[in-house]
């Protein structure tokens, strides 16, 4: 089905530094449905597919004014927290949970087909990335007490298994919170966070991901609900985690570090996020970090980072996206929510 946005329309200004524009749009548009939405991929200002609970897919053409939505059936009312749209017709999600399996469609949303199942029954899925239209990893929490990351080579038609991985610690899992436990550059470096144990950790690979190691980050840990939630690759060779503990969504410690070096140094913002954040996403020379409290606006000045809530009025965002103009965005999260973010 087919429904039209209603328009609720906010201009903010914005003084991040290197911003190619000051000002921003908020429009807060209708879904269609009511259920938290977290699995986000925005193809262009255009095209944009989000996954949804009970195997729900939401698609757009026209920048949001109108969203389609269908149902996977393959997903057997799996939430569907990982998404990735090449372009308008083709996408892959993956279900988070029972049934594990990787789906595609190649008609828009019409029809879906299983590119790779868990034959476990143990596999929980957390993220989904894309190097490029055919290099990309699927990762799940561990199976058997080894984490599981799977890679394809042909844009998602073929899945293997990778090999190699550092050891899981005790609890240690990852986050199906906004489909961006996985963050990848164009050089070939893979960054995956992890929470859930003693210590939140990013495993790392820059080869592709043929070897790997795990490197301690400076995010909340010690409980099943502390660590990384989501990882983005900045200019300059940056990389910015964000996190905190989602059972203490006000806590503002340990919920952001960023790094230089892959993670073997790290620098914590000052001051941190506002409360626990779910996603982030470079904007400009700043980030935009979000979570179930509010979205905050990170200011970058050398080896610095300061953080300031938005003011913008989004209930409950869980994950943020931008398209590869850099001039339009979308924000989703709790009761069907979806807000589009255009420069103005």
């Amino acid at each position: 089905m087919k429904r039209q946005s209603r328009f609720g329309l906010a201009t903010v200004a914005l003084a991040l530094t290197g911003c190619s524009a000051e000002t921003w749009q908020v429009e807060r548009q209708d879904s269609g449905v009511t259920t938290s939405l977290r699995g986000l991929s925005v193809v262009s200002d255009q095209v944009v597919w989000i996954g949804a609970p009970e195997g729900g897919v939401l698609r757009t053409l026209d920048g949001g004014l109108s969203w389609q939505v269908t149902t996977a059936g393959p997903a057997e009312g799996a939430d569907l927290r990982s998404a990735h749209g090449f372009d308008d017709s083709h996408a892959l999600f993956v279900t988070a949970g029972q049934p594990a399996r990787i789906l595609e469609t190649r008609d828009g949303g019409a029809s879906f087909t299983i590119a790779w199942e868990d034959r476990s029954g143990s596999a929980f899925f957390d993220s989904l990335a894309f190097r490029d239209d055919r290099q990309g990893l699927a990762f799940s929490d561990p199976v058997d007490g080894q984490f599981l990351i799977l890679r394809t080579r042909d844009g998602g038609a073929s899945w293997e298994q990778v090999e190699g991985l550092p050891e899981p610690l005790d609890g240690e899992a990852g986050f199906a919170a906004s489909n961006t436990s996985i963050a990848l550059t164009p050089d070939g470096c893979a960054y995956i966070g992890t929470g859930g144990g003693a210590i939140a950790r990013v495993l790392a690979s820059c080869d592709f991901g043929e070897s790997w190691v795990a490197r301690a980050a400076p995010l909340a840990a010690g409980s099943g609900g502390a660590g990384i939630f989501a990882l983005a690759a900045g200019p300059d060779g940056l990389l910015a985690a964000v996190g905190g503990d989602y059972q203490d969504p006000e806590r503002r410690d340990g919920t952001f570090a960023l790094t230089r070096d892959g993670g073997a140094s790290w620098v914590r913002g000052d001051p941190q996020p506002n409360g626990y954040r779910s996603d982030i996403s470079p904007l400009g020379y700043g980030w935009i970090a979000v979570g179930t409290n509010g979205v905050d606006l990170g200011r970058v000045s050398g080896d610095t980072i300061s953080w300031e809530a938005s003011g913008w009025e989004i209930a409950a965002p869980n994950a943020v996206a931008f398209s590869p103009s850099g001039e339009t965005g979308w924000i989703i999260g709790a009761n069907g929510g979806i807000w589009r973010l255009t420069a103005q």
